[in-house]
This record gives C-alpha cells, structure tokens and sequence, in this order.
C-alpha cells in the first residue's frame, strides 16, 4: 500500500518522535537509578523529548503510576485516511518504542459506524491494512472487542487491538462507575486467586490504582479496566476532543498508558499537536473536492429552508446530467447525493417549532421526488443500513439527518450539503462538510 505524500510526512514526523522518546526515555530511566526514590518523580522525560523535537508540550500527563508519558495529536482533516494512518502509527510504535511485536494496543472510537467499519476492515486479512498489522506482529495480530476474554498470555504472545466505544470510559458523573471498570470474567489470568490475598497485596503495590472489590481485605477487581492498567497499552483515540474534558483525560490517564495517539482535524489550544496535515495537502493529492461553494440562500429570509431545498433539487439536477456525461465519456459511474441536516429526527419531536426529519421528507415528494430516492438516517431510523449506495442498482439521492452521519460516514457521492439548524459547532460541522468533500475513486472527478 502507497502511502500519499502527506502520509507520508505524518508517519515521518511519528518515526522520529518515537525515536527520540524511546532514546531520552532510556537515558532518564538510568538516571533515575541514581536519585534518592524521593526524587525520581522530577524528572520529566517527555518534556526533554518535547523540547528536543521542537514541539510545544502543552497538555503535560501522568498516569496512574505517577509517571509522566506523552499525549501526542496527529491533526487530519475529515476524509485524510485516519485508519490507514492510525495503523502505520501502531506498526512504527511497536518497532521504534516498544522494540518488540506484541503487547497490548487499546483502539478508542466515537461511533458505533466507526468501530464496526474498523473492527471489520481489520479482522479481514486479506485487507492492506489488516495486512500491515501482520507484519508488525509476525502473523500474530488479535482484534478483540469490549466483552470478549482476554488473556496475559494474548498479549505476551501477540499484538492485542482492542476496541472500546468511547462511551465505555467515560463517565456522566463522579460517582458512575466505569463500563470498563466493573467486574466482569474472562480476565482471571491477570490476578491472583481470591484467597491469595499477599499476591493481591503486591499487586496493589506496584501498580496503585488498580480498583478494588475490598478494602479490608484487599481484593483486586477482576476487570478489563484493571486488566489494561496492568498491560501499560498504546492508546489510540480517534476524535480525542470527545475525551479531553479534566474527568474524561483523568480516566484516560488511569488506564496507565505508555503513549497516548490521537486523531482529530479539529484539535483544541491545548493539545500537543505533534504534526499538522492541511486540507489543501489533502487536494494536492486528489482526496478532497476543492474548491467547496457556500452558498447563502437566494431569497435572504431567515429560516427559509424550503427555498434552500428547491435550490438543492435544481443543483442536484444539474450534477447528475454532468454524471451522465462523464460516464458516457469515462463508463465511470457517479450519482451526486445531497446530504440534507435537520433539527430533530424522533417521532416524539416532530411538532415542536423545529425542522423534522419528515417535515424535509414530505417537501421532497411534494417537489415530485420520489420516495425511493429519499433515506434517513438516525438514531432511530436507518434508512440506509445494508444499502451500497456506490451501486448502480441504488437510488437513493437525498439522505436526511441530524448527527448520525457526522462522523464515520463515507461516501464520495455526497456533493451537497443542506443546513438547516442555526450552527453553534465548529467541530460539529467540520465533521459534517467532511462528509461531502471525499473524492470519488480518490481521484480528482
């Protein structure tokens, strides 16, 4: 697999942090062997490593072992390959930090859309990128999810991926324990027997924050969040910004992490942004539509949004009789879709002062399109569930939604986009014009 250019340059400046993390990380852990255990704390290795690779060090971390480690952001825009990305990221990790091919991975995603296209597309190994893993592991590659059984001889012998909602580690409140974090089995291999309560004891002394079932007796809870801690894992976190409030990196940091990855184009002030890919990279090498058309509606009347639709139906018109043409001129096949955003989506929301998923639906059909060209997509209708909507037998033209298509969603047919709602989101919808900015065949068209 041909890396882009501005892949390139990612896994480049990754390589190098790696290297020099792993070389000052040496030199601090054989100096710390000769300081007084008192001071062994202040030394601060990855600061010297920032300094060192020119970078702001900005969001300065320590897991639950009390040891500092990096938190490093690779800033992609939506549709610059992040997966394929993240998969390099984990390939140079493990032979530029880790120095050895196995070990424990934890793969943190946004969306349910997300992880199942990631889970899938890396469990088949016949894909280039499950292909990739291979070869950093020797043949010897796991993916797991939350709830399946795994084991300390998992990951003495392979590289573990393990996938998490990020759902399962965060927290609505102080007091809600952790998904991750509850008791569970499958995961026995990782601690003591129950009567053992010495060996428990020594757990609990190297490695503090493990949670407890007891603190009388004391035992260690036999959980998947304890079972992480204990493995030190690379994390990866695909829209880290979900995960970046004080509780939710406080959590992040009591996985004990060794290195922490995240992917995002839309990073905040105080992330350490270790390498910045532009959406104009991105066009150099064919892989977004640019130039991108804002268009205002014509009329100017504030919350006009049937006048805005009618102006989509004709632009749409105008796409398709161009697609028509390039295929005659190309045989290569395109049906141009306008993603249409709404205000609510359940049924118990219709008839409240806002723009319904169905209010755009019945105005389409009154235009005189036709309902099989029209799909919605929420978190309680999915119109477009097991639909290739690549396929010439699909006739789907006009997808409606709210946040559903947001993030994970890729279709390069998509080439308009209709906002209804007042925009109070940067993030939000950098997200969802990333939707409509793919290529079709990655290539300009």
């Amino acid at each position: 697999m041909f890396l882009k250019k501005y892949q390139v340059k990612v896994v480049s400046e990754l390589k190098a942090f790696y290297g020099k993390s792993r070389e000052t990380k040496d030199a601090f852990d054989t100096a710390r062997k000769a300081l007084p255990a008192e001071m062994r704390h202040t030394l601060n290795w990855v600061q010297t490593t920032f300094q060192t690779a020119v970078k702001e060090y900005k969001d300065r971390c320590t897991n639950g072992l009390g040891e500092y480690y990096p938190r490093v952001i690779m800033k992609v825009p939506t549709g610059g390959g992040k997966t394929l990305l993240a998969v390099e990221a984990i390939r140079e990790y493990q032979n530029l930090f880790a120095h050895k091919r196995t070990g424990l991975v934890v793969w943190i995603v946004p969306s349910e859309t997300i992880y199942s296209q990631t889970v899938r597309k890396l469990r088949d190994k016949a894909n280039p990128l499950r292909q990739l893993l291979d070869q950093a592991s020797g043949n010897k590659t796991l993916i797991l999810e939350k709830g399946q059984r795994l084991t300390t001889h998992d990951i003495e012998e392979n590289l573990v991926i393990l996938f998490v909602m990020i759902q399962s580690i965060s927290r609505q409140n102080g007091k809600e324990a952790l998904k991750v974090f509850q008791d569970s089995g499958g995961f026995e291999s990782f601690f003591p027997s129950d009567n053992r309560y010495d060996l428990h004891a020594e757990l609990i002394k190297a490695c503090p924050n493990l949670d407890l079932l007891s603190r009388i007796g004391p035992i260690i809870r036999t959980s998947l969040g304890n079972a992480i801690r204990l493995s030190k894992p690379f994390i990866i976190i695909d829209e880290i910004h979900k995960v970046f409030s004080d509780m939710a990196r406080k959590t992040i940091d009591g996985l004990n992490p060794e290195m922490v990855l995240g992917l995002i184009a839309t990073p905040k002030m105080e992330m350490n942004i270790l390498v910045t890919i532009t959406g104009l990279e991105l066009k150099d090498e064919d892989m977004v539509k640019l130039d991108m058309h804002i268009i205002p509606p014509s009329g100017r009347k504030e919350d006009d949004w049937k006048s805005m639709l009618r102006e989509i139906k004709a632009h749409r018109d105008t796409l398709e009789k161009k697609a028509i043409k390039y295929r005659r001129n190309t045989g290569l096949y395109i049906r141009p879709i306008a993603l249409l955003q709404v205000e609510r989506t359940g049924k118990e929301q219709r008839g409240k002062g806002f723009v319904h998923s169905h209010d755009v639906k019945d105005f389409l059909q009154e235009m005189e399109i036709n309902p099989d060209e029209i799909a919605i997509k929420s978190s309680s209708q999915n119109d477009i569930e097991d639909v290739n909507l690549f396929s010439q037998d699909c006739n789907i033209r006009y997808i409606i939604t709210k946040e559903a298509l947001r993030e994970g969603w890729d279709c390069s047919f998509a080439y308009l986009l209709g906002i209804i709602p007042n925009v109070n989101s940067d993030s939000g919808i950098t997200q969802l014009v990333g939707r409509i900015l793919r290529q079709p065949f990655a290539r300009k068209t």
